[in-house]
């Protein structure tokens, strides 16, 4: 069992789909529970599972499971608001923090709500550490290599899917917290795809902030990913927009650079360091900026300690990566990002072509004064080249560019476009290494193999990684399952 902190929903999906025959369900009520059949994984929107089979007190029900962590996130995701959840039959939590043991459809029945057990023995197995061997490294020969990778790539694309239904939540998070702030709801106003007006869900700002953010995250690796969400969670890019009016593209560049190291803490923080002539006056010209305007944000000013500087490599240092963001927020204000977006996805270019085409829209060479600074300070003859480059945007294209035109294209019902997203994600080229697709490279396929030469290979890697070999979760895994018998 994994440490009660690392505990989220896609784990309980895993511990669910592969084991949920064999957990021990608790419930409030004293309602007996029967797991006759777990259903099937939904990749579209609504409950987590269909077409699933349980026994409540001796009567057996057929319909969907809903999965979360906390039995509150029901009602805090809006679920007893949203028509699509009255088929649910089950309500599967890690925590029942509710009062009765139940939750309630928009139709009025009530769900019954079970805890898994944490002491069951299925999720006994110690959750392995980043240098431990995984627990099949001694087995894992005897299962050959294609049925690893056809596991991987189904991962894969399931990785996908599960992105897209936390897209799509927190679309619906952004526009319940800023598009509401114009209008009131209506009387009959639920939080469904199908209540809202054409206008309210293709209002340009919702789409341009949810990509926004998942840019910013992307921009932090892992060392600073946190700091990046928040900040752009805390400054939104309609107030970007809207304080970097200039009639220059230099002006407005300007204006967003300092309006993201103010928020962030860093311009401050800098202001006070000894540093050379040419940076003190690139600092200063953007602290007079962000003064006009500090008065009009009334949002969180991070602090620098918020930021993760040590064993961070320069070209990955935030400040560089902030500088990178500014360009690409520029973009998203100026451009019709979307409207690129899907001419290429729907363009008779070939694969390679269009990832090319994508990629494009998010590569940002180094100008002005990054042209040779990873930071404020330190520049002599350095020449940093991209503030975003190839593999970076690569990353971008699979964690937020796709994710987020599959949620587009489903709630439009742009069949085609969703087919195309999908064929692109499969035959997505490479990606970056890094520590979990090296280790399953060596310790999976003996180094026959590397899955980091495919993105839908990448990405399964790392699902299985994060979400069955961290977690001991090796009964549920297709390839433990013929070795843990």
């Amino acid at each position: 069992m994994p440490n009660r902190k690392n505990i989220d929903e896609v784990y309980l999906y895993s511990a669910w789909f592969y084991l949920g025959r064999s957990l021990v369900l608790k419930a409030k009520s004293d309602c007996s529970v029967e797991v006759l059949e777990v259903g099937e994984i939904n990749t579209g929107d609504a409950a987590d599972f269909v077409n699933a089979k349980v026994k409540i007190n001796g009567k057996t029900y057929h319909g969907d499971v809903e999965i979360h962590v906390k039995a509150s996130d029901w009602k805090r995701h809006k679920h007893h608001l949203d028509e699509r959840y009255n088929t649910v039959i089950l309500h599967v939590v890690f925590d029942d923090d509710t009062n009765d043991g139940f939750v309630q459809t928009v139709s009025g029945r009530k769900v019954l709500t079970v805890k898994i057990d944490s002491d069951s023995d299925v999720l006994k197995n110690v959750p392995i550490r980043k240098d431990d061997k995984i627990k099949c490294y001694e087995l894992n020969k005897i299962v050959p290599a294609e049925e690893k990778l056809k596991w991987i790539k189904k991962l894969g694309l399931t990785r996908l899917f599960f992105k897209a239904r936390s897209l799509s939540e927190r679309l619906i998070e952004i526009i319940d917290k800023n598009f509401f702030l114009i209008s009131e709801p209506p009387e009959n106003y639920l939080p469904t795809y199908q209540s809202y007006s054409f206008y309210q869900l293709s209002h340009r700002f919702v789409w341009d902030q949810l990509l926004y953010e998942k840019i910013m995250e992307g921009l932090g690796y892992s060392r600073n990913k946190i700091p990046f969400q928040k900040l752009s969670r805390n400054l939104t890019l309609k107030f970007i927009s809207e304080h970097s009016f200039a009639h220059s593209y230099e002006k407005q560049l300007l204006k967003i650079q300092a309006i993201l190291f103010g928020v962030s803490g860093l311009l401050e923080y800098y202001m006070k360091k000894r540093l050379d002539h040419e940076t003190k006056l690139f600092l200063e010209e953007m602290h007079r900026e962000w003064t006009g305007l500090r008065r009009s944000y009334r949002g969180e000013v991070m602090h620098y300690s918020e930021w993760n500087f040590s064993s961070v490599r320069p070209a990955n240092s935030p400040v560089f990566k902030l500088a990178g963001a500014s360009v690409l927020i520029w973009r998203l204000i100026h451009e019709d990002f979307y409207a690129k977006v899907s001419d290429i996805v729907l363009s008779n270019a070939n694969l390679t072509e269009k990832i090319q085409y994508l990629v494009d829209l998010l590569r940002v060479k180094s100008e002005g004064y990054w042209k040779n600074h990873y930071t404020f300070g330190l520049g002599r003859n350095i020449k940093t080249g991209y503030t975003v480059g190839i593999s970076k945007s690569r990353e971008i294209i699979v964690n937020a560019i796709l994710p987020i035109m599959l949620v587009f294209s489903r709630i439009f019902k742009r069949k085609e476009i969703e087919k195309r997203i999908i064929d692109i994600y499969k035959n997505f080229p490479n990606l970056s290494t890094n520590w979990i697709t090296t280790k399953l490279e060596n310790e999976l396929f003996g180094g026959r193999v590397k899955i980091s030469t495919s993105g839908l290979t990448h990405q399964g890697g790392v699902q299985l990684y994060k979400f069955y070999c961290s977690n001991s979760l090796c009964n549920a895994c297709a390839i433990g399952n013929k070795l843990f018998l």
